[in-house]
């Protein structure tokens, strides 16, 4: 074979390897891709970001988009929780006990209460001279504040002087034992023949004070106008301690019988009750209290709550055991000089919430 032969045969060969190979990849593609799932779903792809809206290109709102804002029906809210608070107002007649005496101390709460009286029967008695004028009937408000349930008894007094801060009573007889205040018999009824600067040393002493009239009456009748503490009804005897059948006055009421002569242990008559559970507002023993008697209507800041001064005519409220209906009435005032002492004339404390 010459040289030329060999060449071609050469060349031959490697032509035959070229394409043997290109069948074989192309036999090998035909195979994988028949073996391929036919039913595979497509991968889906990433997604793409949604680009930010360029502030610049946002659009202002229109009028009536705004108008149909405004108009659109509210979404209804929960009602709100008032919050809790760590001191609530005490109950309307609500009870505390003083730590310094014992006495039990009535809440009444602030509001607005009707003074005085419009009643013609009362106007009549006012134009005879025997009361300070009641009239004419206001509305007047008042902040809280509480007062003694029970007028002062005998026994608290006493307490006061051992401590040193009261003096003894003018006298210590009542109107039928003349051992009335130092027999301890007598120990809850009520303390007489005090004068109005006594009555405020005992009030200072368990650190309250005198009621003002204006609080005095409101305990005595509550918010609505009533004639009495009990209310409208007439008197009976199971409320208040009057110039009985007992009694040997010469005005007494012998259709009555209230079951003592003169005065009687304070808390006696639960049937005579204010509004606020308030005891002997009407008969027994009359009350001091601190306001200076000027005519109505009442206020507060005019000078007749000055606690200065003497010889100045001091309110008593509450009409006595020696008193007859007409003086029952919670709107009844009557006075004395400040220095003046009786033995039908006691007193009972308040004081103001802070």
């Amino acid at each position: 074979m010459t040289n030329q032969s060999l060449a071609n045969s050469t060349k031959k060969g490697w032509k035959l390897i070229i394409i043997g190979i290109a069948v074989l990849f192309i036999i090998i593609l035909l195979v994988f891709l028949f073996l391929q799932p036919r039913n595979q779903k497509e991968l889906p792809t990433a997604p793409s970001e949604t680009p930010l809206p360029n502030p610049a290109l946002l659009i202002e709102p229109t009028a009536s988009l705004v108008e149909a804002t405004k108009n659109a029906d509210p979404v209804s809210q929960p009602e709100p929780v008032p919050p809790t608070t760590s001191e609530q107002k005490p109950a309307s007649g609500s009870i505390r006990v003083s730590e310094i005496d014992g006495m039990e101390q009535v809440y009444i709460p602030a509001g607005e209460f009707l003074m005085g009286t419009n009643d013609i029967e009362a106007k009549r008695e006012i134009i005879g001279g025997r009361a300070y004028p009641e009239i004419p009937q206001f509305s007047y408000f008042l902040d809280e504040f509480w007062i003694d349930k029970y007028e002062v008894t005998n026994k608290q007094y006493r307490d006061c002087m051992d401590a040193g801060a009261c003096t003894d009573p003018h006298r210590i007889g009542s109107y039928s034992d003349p051992d009335y205040f130092s027999n301890p018999a007598y120990d809850n009824y009520p303390v007489v023949w005090v004068t109005w600067f006594q009555a405020t040393d005992y009030c200072k002493w368990v650190e309250r004070r005198l009621p003002t009239e204006a609080e005095w009456e409101k305990a005595a009748r509550g918010i609505d106008g009533r004639k009495y503490p009990w209310g409208n009804d007439s008197y009976t005897a199971d409320k208040a301690n009057i110039c009985d059948v007992n009694c040997t006055r010469t005005h007494r009421l012998p259709e009555f019988d209230d079951g003592y002569p003169d005065l009687a242990p304070v808390g006696s008559y639960p049937n005579g009750a204010s509004p606020y559970g308030v005891l002997d507002m009407a008969g027994n023993a009359w009350e001091w209290n601190s306001t200076e008697t000027r005519d109505y209507p009442y206020d507060a800041n005019d000078g007749r709550e000055d606690p200065g001064g003497i010889d100045i005519e001091r309110g008593w409220r509450g009409s006595s055991w020696a008193n007859g209906l007409w003086w029952l009435r919670s709107s009844v005032r009557y006075h004395a000089l400040d220095f003046y002492s009786w033995y039908v004339l006691g007193f009972r404390c308040a004081a103001s919430v802070n």
